[in-house]
């Protein structure tokens, strides 16, 4: 893992236990500090039409991005 991702995978665990507005607090900051240092929001880019005619199942997407957090709150669990 490289230092970027352990450092906000840190920040990510001291959010734990901070209330509803404590942590709106805290996006405002974040969002404040983005925009002192002209950080651009990434860009969506849309995609519309062209998978038209496929049959897609999202459903699958959303069950590996249940897997992918499950680390995560199993380690708030165990506190």
């Amino acid at each position: 893992m490289n230092k970027e991702a352990i450092t906000k995978h840190e920040i990510y665990n001291k959010l734990v236990g901070f209330s509803q507005q404590d942590l709106a607090d805290i996006a405002a900051f974040i969002d404040f500090m983005r925009h002192k240092k002209n950080l651009e929001e990434k860009k969506v880019v849309k995609l519309q039409g062209i998978l038209k005619g496929y049959d897609i199942d999202f459903s699958v997407l959303k069950e590996m991005k249940e897997k992918s957090w499950l680390h995560l709150e199993r380690e708030f669990e165990n506190g």
